[in-house]
């Protein structure tokens, strides 16, 4: 006992140290205790100590031992720090199979302590923990006496009555983190196993303790304790029953009657809460001093009563729309009454301001959720019973009958001339902070949690549902708008009703297609009210240009965008408030990102405009407000980018400062913004100024160094900006050499940027082939041939690209490169386990090695694990070579060259020489062109002669080849230049296959001698034959019109190697 006292002292100094002020006591202590983590007794001591222990004097005497002379709160501080590291530590030892797991021993010491002292815990602070605690065991565990003990509770403080209430508090406490914690577990069977818990313990929870509390709560006085008490109790069962009704109650909740007795009774609960509410606001306003901060915090907890059983509503009607149709009815009388109708003094002030904001979000979404479930979740179910049947066409005809012309004009006329109206908060948040409430940011699943987008859904969605009558109706506001005339000396009144109507006509703007002339509307009135340059007035101009913004994409008139043009230029004024102007560049971006969008007539504007955005880019203090303003400046630069130039060096040399300042508040997604608006000036510039590269390399490398956090944020953009850098570099600097470094760590941790990757690897290679390749080339070959296993066929085919390319750059230094994967290669060609894509990959490979050096290609045949390899190859080279697809001659012409650089006295070749033959003759089909010289008989007729179509002379021939050779980049950029002369160097575009195969059976027929060549070739086709000496014969230099050919016999041009190793397979 003495020992466990010792330890417990120990343990509770240490804790004690972890809550100290001082941050090396901390961090002493900290270390201490995850030391201990591996002792085994060390968490049931933490169980021990951070609860309230009845008649233990051992422990008692520890914890006053170990904190000697201190106060009652550094006691409970102890207490706390125990429970959050049990806590820590059951997350990260208490499951099955983890690293360390917990001997069984010691969780069911913890589990006895935690159960036997939970309920005598009296610190709400510490009470947290421990129900945390105990329901974080219970998901993980199964725990059998924990829900029978915690339910045993709760039934004995019911019997006590009035005479435990803080118990029973404790205990729903935990009841309740339980049950959340089960309801969020999502495997079948778990699932199943909550839905029968929850029916043993719905009933009880909803009619022996939620309802008696709540009724209790409205029967009290409300100045007495206990009506507080029993509130608090309330809204924790509440919160329980909450996740037993949307998770438990199984698929076909509509048939339990306690489930559907419950939700009634919330309808009827709620309505007495708001009369309550309204009563104890009425009182407040009377009362003073401590009893008014008292009622004040009572109409705080019953604030959130309310709120959770009108979330618990939502999420039943969300999960379970079919049993909710039984309650269609009474939700749409109930939200319609409190939100827009007579109850709505429950929850305004008497000057229309809304002082319960949480409820008519919750309640307009139930409202909005009932209007979208009628073209789905309610209407539509596949079931056939005869209660479900009737259930869903008693909704339908509520919806239809509730829902009538009239009812649906007064929704309208109440959300545009009541929730659409600017609120006196919203024009101070205006004042005091422009940049925040500049942002407009009611995307996402705002609306589920701020009152305007929350409003602007529900008209939204009135629109989709009933769409005739609110066209009508918002036209009638939009004449009425018209006929409003205003003047400088206007009242608020009058713009903020102006305003709301645009906001309307905006929010619902491709609904008026061809039903409001935007464009005479905006002439005649729009544009003069948005140079009134009144204080008040500042609310118009922000909203008619946002407005335009929204017609960009709807009608906007060619003619009329000159005129928006200018509208956003004179709202783009450094005078201008920060709100106006941001809506200005995001109406501006509109402008320019749309279809019609034409550079020429924007030519006269962009000058002044880029110089705005760049002065409202440099004012802008908020980060958000950055980002916004420089995507504006990035998409003005990719469509004006030939008008670009002279403002893009003032706009390159603030980006530095923007990036430190970036820098020095880790604004990532700003950095993000700049990396994106770099790339596009790299790109469109071509030229990148010699000052900017060091700020570009530096860029680069933070953004792709692992080693830095912000890596996370920044890779993918940062990848992109490389690529084009590298696409626009006409040297390789050491600079740009030494970035290779973060190449292989990057897809080695994950293949998420494998293609940019290899995109920027083939671009380095273009780029200086002798200079990768020497310091990074045998590095990135082992890593490709430690992955040819594990990626998908698109990896496969960009690594074998990057392969062809080093054999086409430098076939000596490529092939020693790639050597180590050729066996990977080979291997495949002889299984004949890949798509023709894949194939004709390997097969490219194959034969650029056989046009390279035949010695390497039999060194590599004879390691693989097949006797009869070479045979398997030339077998399934020759029957993959019709899938080649018919866009990609130069890939048959290439294989046709390299059959023919091993035309030799070898039986396996000539056993399937005929083949190849018939090959080679359809081959030369494809790559032949015909063109016309004129006869020695006479000038009338002409003769057709034949040349290799493929033949590429000069770099003027390649402009008909550009779609095929510029497929990694976009635009024309020096990359584009540098595949050009390797175009120009390619065996491929450099000899005629004609020439080549004359010479190479010519070799042959010298090797055979004369009759064996003739006795082979009665075994070729008489027709192939024919074809294939037709196009010998009948073959002229390209472009040529004079002579029949060229008569000669000297050998061709060989491919790179051919001539040294042109016997290896005799």
């Amino acid at each position: 006992m003495c020992a466990m006292a010792s330890a417990e002292q120990l343990v509770a100094a240490a804790l004690q140290g972890a809550a100290n002020p001082n941050h090396e006591i901390v961090q002493k202590a900290e270390a201490q205790l995850s030391e201990w983590e591996q002792q085994p007794g060390f968490f049931p001591i933490l169980a021990r100590l951070c609860m309230k222990l009845q008649g233990d004097g051992d422990a008692a005497a520890a914890a006053a031992a170990a904190a000697a002379a201190a106060t009652l709160s550094d006691a409970v501080k102890i207490r706390w720090m125990a429970a959050v590291y049990l806590k820590n530590g059951i997350e990260r030892y208490w499951r099955h199979n983890s690293r360390l797991e917990l001997a069984p021993e010691q969780k069911q010491q913890i589990r006895d302590i935690l159960l036997q002292h939970y309920s005598a815990e009296d610190v709400p602070q510490v009470a947290l923990q421990v129900a945390v605690l105990l329901s974080k065991i219970a998901r993980i565990d199964c725990w059998p006496e924990l829900l029978p003990t915690l339910m045993k509770q709760l039934q004995s403080c019911s019997a006590a009555g009035s005479e435990a209430p803080a118990q029973q508090q404790r205990t729903l406490l935990v009841l309740h983190y339980v049950i959340k914690a089960l309801a969020s577990r999502r495997l079948l069977a778990e699932k199943r196993a909550f839905e029968e818990l929850a029916a043993q313990i719905f009933s009880y929870m909803a009619w022996n303790i939620w309802a008696p509390l709540t009724a209790r709560f409205l029967q009290l006085q409300k100045t007495e304790p206990a009506a507080h008490s029993c509130l608090q109790r309330a809204h924790i069962a509440m919160r329980s029953l909450r996740k037993l009704l949307v998770y438990g109650c199984g698929s076909k909740p509509y048939k339990s009657s306690d489930h559907m007795n419950f939700i009634e009774q919330l309808f009827e609960r709620l309505r007495q809460c708001l009369e309550l509410r309204y009563e104890l606001r009425m009182r407040t306003q009377e009362a003073g001093g401590n009893q008014q901060q008292q009622q004040q915090q009572l109409i705080a907890d019953l604030e959130r009563f309310i709120l959770k059983m009108m979330k618990t509503l939502n999420e039943f009607m969300e999960r379970h729309s079919l049993s909710f149709a039984r309650f269609v009815p009474m939700a749409l009388e109930f939200s319609f009454h409190y939100v827009f109708h007579e109850g709505t003094a429950l929850i305004f002030d008497a000057g229309e301001r809304i002082n319960f904001s949480n409820f008519v979000i919750q309640a307009i979404n139930l409202l909005k959720g009932i209007m979208m479930s009628g073209n789905d979740s309610i209407a539509q179910d596949q079931s056939a019973n005869t209660l479900e049947d009737e259930l869903l066409a008693t909704a339908a005809q509520t919806q239809s009958k509730f829902f009538s012309v009239e009812r649906v004009t007064y929704l309208c006329e109440k959300i545009v001339t009541h929730y659409f109206l600017l609120t006196a908060e919203e024009l101070a948040e205006w004042q005091q902070d422009p940049e925040s409430y500049g942002q407009d940011d009611g995307g996402g699943d705002a609306w589920k949690y701020e009152l305007r987008p929350c409003v602007e859904t529900l008209y939204f969605t009135c629109f989709t549902q009933h769409s005739n009558i609110m066209i009508n109706e918002v036209l009638k506001f939009v004449r009425r708008a018209q006929q409003l005339q205003l003047t400088e000396s206007s009242e608020l009144k009058a713009i903020l009703l102006k305003d709301a109507i645009y906001n309307a006509v905006g929010q619902a703007s491709f609904h008026f297609f061809n039903k409001l002339d935007f464009g005479s509307w905006l002439t005649s009135q729009l544009l003069a009210e948005l140079r009134m340059e009144a204080s008040n007035f500042r609310i118009l101009r922000r909203r008619i240009i946002w407005l335009v913004g929204h017609w960009v994409g709807v009608q906007l008139p060619r003619e009329l965008r000159p005129l928006a043009y200018e509208a956003c230029l004179h709202l783009l004024r450094p005078e201008e408030d920060m709100p106006i102007r941001l809506a200005a560049a995001r109406t501006l971006n509109l402008l320019i990102d749309d279809f019609e969008f034409m550079p020429e007539a924007f030519h006269p504007y962009f000058a002044a405009l880029f110089e705005a955005l760049f002065l409202l880019l440099r004012e802008a203090g908020a980060c958000d407000t950055k980002i916004v303003v420089l995507g504006t400046m990035t998409l003005l630069v990719e469509k004006m980018s030939e008008f670009i130039e002279p403002q893009a060096l003032q706009f390159i040399a603030y980006l530095p400062l923007l990036w430190r300042e970036s820098e020095e508040h880790e604004y990532n997604m700003l950095r993000c913004a700049i990396i994106g608006t770099l790339e596009q000036l790299v790109r469109t510039i071509r030229d990148v100024p010699e000052s900017m590269k060091p700020f570009l390399y530096s860029v680069i490398e933070l953004s792709t160094d692992l080693q830095q956090r912000s890596h996370v944020y920044l890779i993918e953009d940062g990848i992109m900006l490389w690529l084009a850098v590298i696409g626009n570099s006409t040297a390789l600097t050491p600079e740009l050499l030494q970035l290779c470094d973060h190449l292989l760590p990057i897809i080695e941790m994950s293949s998420e940027n494998l293609r940019t990757v290899l995109q920027l690897i083939h671009a380095y290679i273009l780029l200086d082939a002798h200079a990768y390749l020497s310091r990074y080339g045998e590095g990135f070959v082992a890593y490709c041939v430690r992955s040819f296993e594990d990626i998908r066929t698109e990896g496969i085919i960009a690594m074998l690209r990057i392969f062809e390319t080093c054999l086409k750059t430098d076939a000596t230094m490529g092939l020693r490169l790639v050597r180590p994967a050729l066996p990977f290669v080979f291997q495949q060609v002889c299984l004949k386990q890949e798509y023709p894509m894949t194939m004709s990959w390997y097969l490219t490979l194959l034969a650029r090695t056989l046009l390279i050096d035949q010695s390497v290609f039999m060194s590599v045949v004879q390691e693989l694990p097949q006797t009869d390899a070479l045979a398997r190859i030339l077998d399934v080279w020759i029957e993959m070579f019709p899938l080649v697809a018919d866009t990609h001659a130069e890939k048959r012409k290439l294989f046709c060259l390299a059959f023919a650089s091993i035309f030799g006295n070898n039986e396996l070749l000539l056993a399937r020489l005929p083949h190849i033959l018939q090959l080679v003759e359809e081959t030369l089909g494809e790559v032949m062109d015909k063109q016309y010289a004129a006869t020695d008989e006479g000038a009338d007729k002409a003769t057709p002669r034949y040349y290799d179509s493929l033949v590429i002379h000069d770099e003027h021939e390649l402009e008909e080849f550009q779609p095929q050779l510029y497929d990694d980049f976009h635009s024309k950029t020096y990359h584009d230049d540098r595949h050009r002369q390797l175009v120009l160097k390619d065996p491929v575009y450099k000899i005629p296959l004609t020439e080549y195969l004359k010479w190479q059976l010519q070799h042959l027929q010298s090797q055979l001698g004369a009759p064996r060549y003739d006795q082979l070739m009665r075994a070729v086709c008489p027709e192939v034959l024919e074809k294939i000496n037709m196009y010998i014969e009948q073959t002229v230099p390209k472009a040529c019109g004079v002579c029949a050919g060229s008569g000669d016999d000297s050998e061709p041009p060989l491919p790179d190697g051919g001539a040294s190793a042109r016997t290896a397979l005799d």
